[in-house]
């Protein structure tokens, strides 16, 4: 089949880099086209709509008429491409080509990888239109408006296992980007408290990823001054993805809505103790993966600090890692996206899967 596999954004978010994973796996029995602003892309396009998350109705506002030349351009993009499937991985993605592909006959089938959960506005229903099915990234997802759908699992580079932790208290780290979900502020009043235990003198929390949220990253930095921790927490900005975990010795994820978090996922595969906020995605990633439940933790600061205070003290077991790696594997991953294709879309566009 013929395959496209586009993004808006010019950012290596998660999402961003199964997409990349995704046109690898695809392209050994597809002809498959990335059409991104990236330098991966087989078709390079202009990096002309903002990777800031717009959280905001006036931002949302704001973007609609991009949104609507955007529009007009991959549409001619799709008449000259023709591809069979649209495999979309963003909303403002989903959007895009989603309109784009009703112009077409026959219409290219759309297929959304649901990488962050939708909420309950009223886009999300207009936007479930769009799509004939979606790819969920775990049990506990759900297909927005009843969309056909498959689990498939994100996939994990294969880590190199690192040593486990010295009994002194690690170096603590949220790794992701700078955004109200992701819960940073949630961590910095965790380590608040944390820092009033005793023998925690010396802890340091470091904040690893980009500020797509620059308000967000600004109110970060004022709250950890008004705390008196200024010159303990660190906004480190993005790391090369390899590097992400460089120096971390106890890896917290304090999100508060997420739908498969890769970066707990890479945590664990590298072997690093964590702590994460209990949510149904974390929930479900530590069970599958058959984790210590102690790792999660209620998002109130002094709950959030004994489970940090806990898993620092109790290094995860050494097998954890291997099972964690074994469920996000790329041959996995390549297997499961291929028989969701097959299962998804329809028999005359499939012949070839």
């Amino acid at each position: 089949m013929r395959i496209l596999l586009p993004t808006l954004y010019d950012t290596r978010g998660g999402s961003t880099r199964v997409l990349l994973a995704a046109a690898t796996a695809l392209a050994e029995r597809h002809a498959v086209t990335v059409r991104a602003p990236l330098p991966e892309a087989h078709e390079r396009t202009p990096a002309d709509f903002p990777s800031q998350p717009l959280e905001s109705l006036p931002a949302k506002l704001a973007v609609l008429p991009r949104l609507a030349g955007l529009v007009a351009r991959e549409t001619r993009a799709l008449r000259r491409l023709r591809p069979e499937v649209i495999h979309v991985h963003d909303e403002p993605s989903l959007a895009v080509y989603g309109l784009a592909a009703r112009a077409l006959r026959p219409r290219p089938f759309v297929l959304w990888h649901l990488h962050a959960p939708t909420g309950g506005g009223r886009a999300a229903p207009l936007l479930a239109r769009l799509a004939d099915a979606c790819i969920l990234l775990g049990p506990h997802a759900e297909a927005p408006g009843g969309l056909p759908a498959r689990v498939v699992r994100n996939p994990l580079p294969r880590p190199v296992r690192r040593e486990a932790p010295s009994p002194a208290l690690p170096g603590l780290a949220v790794v992701g980007a700078l955004t109200h979900r992701k819960g940073q502020d949630r961590a910095l009043e965790a380590f608040a408290v944390f820092c009033r235990r005793p023998g925690t003198q010396d802890a340091r929390l470091t904040l690893i990823g980009p500020a797509l949220d620059l308000a967000f990253a600004q109110a970060l930095r004022d709250r950890a001054a008004a705390l008196g921790l200024a010159d303990r927490v660190v906004l480190a900005g993005e790391r090369p993805a390899d590097r992400a975990f460089e120096g971390v010795g106890l890896a917290l994820f304090p999100s508060r809505a997420e739908m498969q978090p890769l970066a707990l996922a890479e945590a664990m595969a590298r072997g690093l103790p964590v702590v994460a906020s209990d949510i149904p995605a974390h929930r479900a990633m530590l069970t599958e993966a058959g984790a210590d439940p102690a790792a999660l933790a209620a998002p109130e600061p002094e709950r959030f600090a004994d489970a940090i205070l806990s898993a620092a003290r109790q290094p995860p077991p050494p097998d954890l890692a291997e099972r964690v790696a074994a469920l996000h594997a790329p041959d996995r991953f390549a297997a499961d996206l291929e028989a969701a294709l097959a299962a998804l879309v329809p028999p005359e566009r499939n012949a070839g899967l």
